[in-house]
């Protein structure tokens, strides 16, 4: 997006710090709500939903839940609402820009910039992380400063680099990435391999920044990191839709199909697959060979889609 746009949303919501809150396929509430504000209903019949777009989610632990618990067949927005699993993790959002207008070093569609929402660590984890580990104050060894994560007391988890026009109501997810849970799993990789050479070498001594014994190490990012693990991609994803549509005020929102984002974005180190495959399709995405507008009509962007054969988008309307 242009820089005026970027400052304006920023201006309006880039002091503000949002809780959020979730458990393993909490989504899975999220789009049947969507669905019943799309289609004005208040309920809905559970065997509706299974010849629907949503069938596949009703197999999931957390819809079976609440279906055993729905009388005579109907599914209700008070019920879902009501829904909440005891076992969740908290984040803080935060906001923040990517990009300097150079399309070959930022990875963007456009040669423009993107606006970056990152889900924080709450305090628990910080603290669990400082006793277990004893980091050096500041820049931590499991996060990159080149690329768009808080630079202060806040440890960002992942962040979703996105694109959108007001004018046209759509929203393009560049990016869904995060460098802390990779790095760290990578570290206590490499602190494994070492010792099995050495024994007496430390963590710190393979690890730069950390003074800790391997087995503080070790329940770190096996235990501590393990919950985040499972879910950090899905609770990204969420976190942006439900920012675009609920902040921004977007209902069509896009995101890469693996080769097609690889190639506009000059994408040279190819990110997890399952990212532009399994994630898209798990919230309900549909394939369509239909650029978002705004893309297909940016001068140097239709360009760069031209050259791509057979280029394909997810899209979601919401």
């Amino acid at each position: 997006m242009k820089q005026e746009e970027l400052s304006e949303v920023l201006d309006c919501l880039g002091n503000e710090r949002t809780l959020f809150y979730y458990f393993k396929d909490r989504y899975c509430l999220d789009l049947i709500g969507w669905y019943m504000d799309k289609t004005k209903s208040r309920s809905l019949l559970i065997r509706d939903l299974n010849k629907s777009g949503l069938k596949n989610i009703l197999q999931k632990p957390v819809m079976r839940e609440i279906i055993k618990n729905c009388g005579h067949g109907f599914l209700t927005k008070e019920i879902i609402k009501a829904f909440w699993f005891h076992d969740f993790l908290t984040f803080t959002l935060t906001l923040d820009h990517w990009g300097e207008g150079d399309r070959g070093y930022d990875q963007t569609s456009r040669n423009q910039k993107n606006l970056v929402l990152q889900l924080n660590f709450d305090n628990k984890h910080t603290s669990e992380y400082q006793r277990l580990l004893k980091p050096d104050d500041h820049y931590g060894p499991f996060e990159c400063w080149c690329h768009p994560v808080r630079q202060d007391a806040k440890k960002t988890m992942s962040w979703v680099r996105m694109d959108f026009d007001f004018t046209t109501n759509e929203a393009l997810i560049e990016e869904v990435q995060n460098d802390w849970l990779r790095q760290a799993n990578g570290g206590l990789t490499r602190v494994k391999k070492s010792l099995s050479r050495k024994s007496t070498l430390k963590p710190g001594d393979i690890v730069s920044g950390i003074h800790c014994e391997y087995k503080d190490l070790e329940y770190y990012v096996e235990e501590v990191l393990k919950p985040y693990r499972k879910l950090w991609a899905e609770a990204s994803m969420l976190a942006a839709i439900q920012f675009i549509r609920n902040e921004l005020g977007i209902n069509t929102i896009y995101y890469h199909s693996f080769s097609t984002g690889n190639k506009l974005k000059k994408v040279y180190g190819l990110p997890p697959r399952s990212m532009y495959t399994q994630l898209p399709k798990k919230f309900g995405f549909e394939l369509t060979e239909e650029a978002p507008e705004f893309l297909a009509r940016d001068k140097h962007a239709k360009r760069y889609i031209k050259a791509i054969e057979n280029p394909r988008w997810y899209r979601m309307a919401l």
